[in-house]
């Protein structure tokens, strides 16, 4: 919309075509354009929180296009853009969709999602608003509204992204990037929209649950878009597995067929969903460590609602035992950011501070004064909330979010008495050569795995061929860097695979992946292992390696040949549903097939719960 239609008053405003009425516009939409959208019909789907099952919002989708020559609302949106009119065609579809919308009225609070083509956002000359920021319904109440801009659409790079934005942010409209990840934009459209959701396309949830790669993909982006403050909407979620995987990633909503499908009934979508409620009762976890110690730390610091006056903030920070900081949320209890009492040092110190503050000029909304702030779920792990405290703008603290909704805040002094406790806990547990987790460590780790039954455990112990020989013959400095070069591939291979290693002692290695699939985490421990036979190959002079051996006292003091230092290991695969399996069960597994492993050709040696045997036989046989 370029500034003349941004000027239009509301009541010039065609509500039918959503153009506006009159010379206005250079050209208003053509009848058969007219014709062809009152046609077609809106169906809502629900987004909902993914820890309470109570609905955030609906993303409004196009519905009725089998009775038109378009075969899906991008052909359509093609179609206007090549005829000139895709800002005239957006704005009817967002004026249909709002008009259903509104028709709303048995909960409050309800968030609407509209898909906006990217073409249209930033494009130099025509930086538009939707119809209902020019009738008002920007600032309507009863009704909150974020636009969604897709990346799978290419922008071009005389876009200004930001400024087109800001302009939406200041009509009281909210962002949410689209169609994450598989599309042209990509970190680049996330650095510059500076979005307040960010939605995980369903090309990368679907299997989340069996596959790692996909796990790591999304646990870097709910890391990386918590730091700066964006909320997580998992797209096309079908399963409870991968419901369950991407609440305990972090995600803060979800949206798919698993929920509700489409309707255009807005009557039959509920506030809440009792799917969600009981798939998170039947979910026996235990607690997250980390969930406990947070909701013990933060503090919490009753918020400032956005629209609240700007005379509020001197009655916020006034008083020597008054906060330094002010939370802000919308109307629905989701943060904004916060307001910092040193920015307002002129307004709260001054004698004429509050006439400052009710002074137009300066901004009619506390809007204008938040700072964007780093958000953790309070079930986020440590590490992570250390993380996001590494960021820049985290210098004030965090904010914790409880199924997207503002519970606290962590200030930084509180996040610093948690980073200390954590590092003498660790240090406490660490094999002191190697910085990798010990034993108590890894029990609880095992106890953990065998606690989640709803999916695959892959728990492998590892140790060095031949160690002793080597060390004798080659000193224990030469030991110690073998044993370092194996933890450092171990610390790479369980980042890069979401998994866990640890060091029992000595040349003793423990690692586990969960949820992935049976044959692929065995092949990635079958691929430790044979890495580290070719690392180890370093440790030797050119004779040993061109010989294939060296020479060294066996236990009894007798000189022979040795193979080159090689790991082998004991894979114990723990398939979904198994009950009753302790970690005594799982040790007596690894016990009894080491020797198995160290005489096998790749060196790994499987064992199944429940056991692979035609007729009954013991557990954890294979």
């Amino acid at each position: 919309m370029d500034e003349a239609m941004a000027s239009v008053p509301a009541e010039e405003w065609d509500e039918r075509s959503g153009t506006p009425a009159g010379s206005a516009r250079k050209a208003a939409l053509p009848a058969e354009w007219t014709r062809l959208l009152a046609g077609l019909s809106v169906a809502f789907q629900p987004i909902v929180q993914m820890r309470t099952g109570r609905c955030h919002g609906m993303e409004a989708l196009l519905r009725g296009l089998e009775r038109s020559p378009f075969a899906s609302p991008n052909d359509l949106l093609d179609t206007a853009c090549m005829q000139g009119l895709l800002a005239e065609v957006e704005c009817a579809l967002h004026a249909k969709a709002v008009a259903a919308f509104r028709a709303l009225d048995h909960w409050p609070n309800a968030k609407l999602f509209l898909n906006i083509d990217a073409r249209v956002v930033g494009v130099a000359g025509s930086p538009w608003l939707p119809p209902f920021a020019l009738d008002g319904g920007a600032s309507d109440p009863r009704l909150t509204i974020s636009l969604e801009i897709s990346e799978r659409r290419e922008l071009r790079p005389d876009h200004s992204i930001e400024q087109a934005i800001d302009r939406y942010r200041q009509a009281g409209i909210g962002v949410a990037l689209d169609d994450f990840g598989v599309g042209f934009a990509g970190l680049r459209l996330l650095y510059e929209s500076k979005p307040d959701y960010l939605k995980i396309d369903r090309y990368f949830v679907a299997g989340i649950d069996h596959d790692t790669r996909k796990r790591a993909i999304a646990h870097a982006l709910v890391g990386y878009a918590h730091a700066l403050g964006i909320l997580i909407i998992a797209e096309g979620v079908e399963t409870e597995k991968e419901f369950y995987t991407c609440r305990d990633l972090g995600c803060d909503f979800a949206q798919g067929y698993l929920i509700a499908r489409p309707s255009v009934d807005l009557r039959a979508i509920p506030e809440r969903y009792g799917i969600v409620e009981e798939m998170n009762r039947r979910d026996r976890r235990k607690p997250n460590e980390a969930r406990l110690r947070l909701s013990e730390v933060i503090e919490r610091q009753t918020p400032l609602a956005v629209n609240s006056p700007k005379t509020e903030l001197l009655d916020y920070f006034r008083g020597d035992d008054s906060p330094s900081i002010a939370p802000i949320v919308d109307r629905q209890q989701r943060p904004l950011g916060l307001i910092r009492e040193r920015d307002l040092k002129r307004f709260v110190y001054s004698r004429f501070g509050s006439e400052l503050l009710r002074n137009k000029g300066l901004g009619d909304t506390l809007l204008d004064l938040v700072v964007k702030s780093p958000v953790c779920d309070i079930s986020t792990p440590l590490d992570q909330v250390i993380e996001a405290f590494s960021a820049e703008e985290a210098s004030d603290g965090i904010i914790i979010i409880e199924g997207g909704e503002y519970a606290g805040f962590l200030s930084s002094g509180a996040l610093i008495r948690l980073v200390h406790e954590r590092n003498l806990a660790m240090a406490a547990d660490q094999n002191p050569l190697t910085r990798l987790p010990g034993n108590a460590a890894i029990v609880r780790h095992i106890e953990r795995a065998l606690q989640e039954q709803d999916r695959g455990h892959v728990l492998a112990y590892l140790d060095f061929d031949n160690f002793k020989p080597f060390n004798d013959r080659f000193g224990f400095r030469q030991g110690d860097r073998a044993i370092l070069m194996f933890s450092e591939r171990l610390k790479a291979w369980a980042s890069g695979n979401g998994g866990f290693a640890g060091h029992i002692g000595g040349d003793d290695f423990f690692v586990a992946l969960s949820g992935a699939a049976d044959e692929d985490a065995l092949a990635r421990v079958a691929d430790l292992v044979a890495q580290f036979r070719s690392d180890a190959e370093s440790l030797y002079d050119p004779e040993a390696r061109e010989a294939g051996c060296f020479e060294g006292k066996d236990r009894y003091g007798a000189v022979r040949r040795f193979p080159l230092l090689s790991a082998s290991g004991v894979a114990v695969v723990i398939s979904p549903g198994v009950h009753r399996l302790t970690s005594d069960a799982i040790n007596t597994a690894i016990a009894g097939h080491k020797a198995i492993a160290k005489e096998s050709p790749d060196k790994l040696c499987t064992v199944h719960f429940p056991p692979f045997c035609p007729l009954p036989c013991a557990a954890g046989e294979g």
